[in-house]
């Protein structure tokens, strides 16, 4: 008689069997092709119809007691006694990547096979294209923006998440980060963090509750302390909030980008802009990217910053744990009112090429890098990961990238980190970055460096002319990326 645990696993490869059957991919030319190759067959003693798919459903594969039957798995689909994986990742996070690339061979080494997983860094932002230019130099696992997804999809590149794994993804995550990781209901990501956006990082030796509220406050304290807030205003990832705030509509459908920022709306946000950038060099710094931010903190220049998650433990070793403070963005002043800022926000997830060699071994390490525990150690806290840095001194390796997972964001940790509750509370205000394409970029972020560069001081005549000619390069244009 066979286990129900050895019939719910049979299941759960022939679940990757088929999502690796099904999902085809282009290559560099834009021919698609299949995978031509498949874990081998699930053994006919695995119980037929006595094995449901409910059964299979609870099963939890990365538990102590399925680790021999995974090493069955990966034994099964091993090539000449070998399994590889490249992996990629941010190169931010690429020591952390690698401590948990370790940790899973630990787990799952084998007499039977030589299991290599080599991560390597990628930039999140350039994934989609790089898998387009050539996706059978891509990687095995990768991690990406969820709104790449439907690029990825739709070009072929991205294998569908087993749907038995997908049941557990869907009960141990977040509706919404389920949610951003399937196309028209088919599953093709797993959810990692729930923080692909920004929010404010503050000094609070320098500001009060009341001095954050609004941006011209945060400015003025800045100020009067010969300290700078840092918004990078000619980044378009950053200054699009404006345009939302004044109520601007964007859509794409993954070839046409379609807004109304050519409007009085979008008038009203740049004319919210170049106030603030009025202030530029007193106590507003409207250009830097992550280097800047933790220098400035460093420094003691900037004790103010629109930035995210990743940016929060150097910020906290800079000032000190103690001293940082988190929140929504402030509000800014928009046709005399003060209004919520607003913001793009994601989520980053992880996925599996669609012509991987091994299907089996890619989609339970990817399951495997954003399962409950990896999260947390993800994350930091009581699960903080410490190693060591290029001169030997410690390092903490943790990222303090907020869960999507259910149980993770019911620790401790979490309901009292202010970096995940300034999450929250922005995501009302957030809108996802599917909304606009490639083209929107460039762009938008020159409008915002023009209207910095002139320190706010456009006539009413320039700002509808900068805006006019911002729309008409990104607006109906066709875009795959």
């Amino acid at each position: 008689m066979v286990s129900k645990r050895k019939r719910a696993l049979a299941l759960v490869l022939t679940g990757m069997m088929a999502a690796a059957a099904l999902a085809g991919c282009t290559d560099g030319g834009g021919s698609t092709t299949t995978s031509s190759s498949t874990p081998a067959a699930q053994n006919s003693s695995a119980g037929g119809s006595e094995g449901s798919t409910d059964a299979a459903a609870t099963t939890d594969i990365l538990s102590d007691a399925m680790v021999n039957d995974v090493k069955d798995m990966l034994a099964s689909e091993a090539k000449d006694g070998k399994i590889t994986l490249k992996v990629w990742c941010s190169s931010s996070d690429l020591q952390f990547e690698k401590w948990l690339k370790d940790q899973f061979i630990e787990r799952y080494s084998d007499s039977r096979y030589e299991l290599k997983i080599t991560p390597s860094s990628v930039e999140e932002p350039d994934v989609s294209s790089k898998l387009q230019a050539d996706v059978s130099k891509g990687a095995d696992v990768f991690s990406f923006p969820d709104d790449q997804l439907r690029t990825l999809v739709d070009t072929g590149c991205i294998a569908q998440v087993s749907s038995i794994l997908n049941e557990n993804v869907k009960k141990e995550n977040t509706d919404a980060s389920v949610e951003v990781c399937s196309i028209d209901g088919v599953p093709y990501a797993f959810p990692k963090t729930s923080d692909n956006g920004y929010f404010l990082y503050y000094d609070k030796r320098v500001f009060s509750d009341d001095d954050i509220k609004t941006f011209d406050g945060i400015i003025s304290k800045a100020n009067s302390q010969n300290k700078n807030v840092l918004f990078a205003m000619d980044n378009a990832w950053y200054n699009a909030g404006f345009f939302f705030t004044a109520g601007c509509e964007s859509s794409y459908d993954g070839k046409t980008q379609t807004t109304d920022f050519d409007s009085d709306k979008g008038l009203s946000a740049v004319k919210a802009m170049a106030h603030i950038c009025e202030s530029a060099g007193s106590g507003f710094i409207g250009s830097g990217g992550d280097a800047d931010v933790l220098a400035g903190f460093q420094n003691g220049t900037i004790a103010a910053a629109v930035t995210g998650t990743w940016n929060g433990p150097g910020i906290k070793e800079a000032i000190g744990e103690e001293n940082v403070g988190a929140t929504k963005l402030p509000t800014i002043l928009i046709n005399g009112e003060q209004q919520q800022l607003c913001s793009f926000g994601g989520y980053k997830v992880e996925g599996v090429r669609a012509n991987t060699e091994f299907p089996t071994a890619a989609q339970v390490y990817a399951y495997y890098v954003t399962s409950e525990q990896s999260q947390l150690y993800r994350y930091g806290g009581a699960n903080v990961v410490k190693g060591k840095d290029k001169d030997g001194n410690d390092k903490v390796l943790s990222r303090g990238f907020i869960p999507t997972n259910k149980a993770a964001l019911e620790t401790e940790d979490l309901k009292n980190d202010e970096a995940a509750i300034a999450t929250n509370e922005q995501r009302p205000y957030s809108k996802p970055q599917s909304i606009v394409g490639g083209k929107f970029w460039s762009p938008q972020g020159n409008l915002g460096g023009s209207i910095l560069a002139a320190k706010g001081n456009l006539s009413e005549d320039e700002m509808k002319t900068q805006l006019k000619d911002t729309v008409t390069a990104f607006n109906k244009a066709s875009d795959n990326s």
